[in-house]
């Protein structure tokens, strides 16, 4: 299942609309979208969505407090199964204290969403992934105290930016890895330093391989300096050229000297 990021064409939408942005997903060959600001967004788009026949099975929406409701709601209404909090930010990983608040707020999220029959995730920054607790890192051991309805929507691209290996930070979240954001770079630098999939020097046949079997992944270049839209569209079309229309569950293509991890 590959999924595009709206986010990510926020510029495009507000120039074009979001009628003709989904369209010419559609018919780049999208069938699902990730809305972002869900609890305000679905309305808007869903119209588009039923006459396009896109679906959105993961959204992303504020899970936090008074939102929390609206939110659920929203995701039912939209039939997204994954309602995913887009960020907790950086103070509040610094001490284990402050950790154990996050999963309070997930672990909420999650009681509140099994009626909806949703699952609930969180996309991780660099942060989370460069604070360490006892040794640990602070997104992994946040797994500990949260709810088994509670996931990361892994960002490899973060997870490198905030100095980790994304490998070995997947394979310690295992199964809590619900969703897999999908932007390129050069490893170390900036989150503006995106290019499409395959054109940056993240190891994408171990990752996806090493993720959970039919994990939605979601094609996510969402601080891209130049033309998102074909950003977007340039990644998927990489993406399923390489691997299908489902790309997670495969082994990586050792014999190909391209895709050797960087050192």
């Amino acid at each position: 299942m590959i999924i595009a990021q709206l986010f990510s064409v926020r510029a495009e939408a507000a120039e074009f609309g979001w009628d003709q942005i989904i369209t010419m997903l559609r018919d780049a060959g999208f069938r699902q979208v990730e809305p972002y600001l869900v609890a305000d967004m679905f309305n808007k788009i869903l119209p588009i969505m039923a006459r396009t026949g896109v679906t959105a099975p993961t959204c992303h929406g504020s899970l936090i407090g008074d939102d929390l409701p609206r939110t659920l709601d929203a995701a039912a209404a939209l039939d997204a199964r994954l309602v995913v909090q887009p960020i907790f930010r950086a103070p509040r990983w610094q001490s284990p204290r402050q950790v154990s608040s996050i999963a309070d707020d997930l672990n909420r999220a999650a009681e509140a969403a099994r009626p909806y029959g949703r699952r609930v995730a969180f996309h991780n920054h660099d942060d989370e992934v460069r604070t360490l607790h006892a040794g640990r890192r602070a997104l992994v051991g946040l797994m500990d105290e949260v709810d088994g309805n509670v996931g990361v929507q892994f960002d490899p691209n973060w997870a490198a930016i905030g100095g980790a290996d994304p490998l070995a930070v997947e394979s310690a979240l295992g199964e809590r890895v619900f969703s897999l954001h999908l932007k390129d770079g050069p490893g170390l630098g900036a989150n503006t330093d995106q290019v499409s999939l395959g054109d940056g020097t993240l190891p994408w046949p171990e990752i996806l391989a090493s993720a959970p079997d039919n994990t939605p992944l979601v094609i996510a270049p969402d601080m891209f300096t130049g033309d998102s839209m074909d950003a977007v569209i340039r990644s998927y079309e990489w993406l399923t050229a390489r691997f299908g229309s489902s790309a997670t569950g495969l082994e990586p293509d050792r014999s190909d000297p391209s895709w050797t991890a960087p050192a």
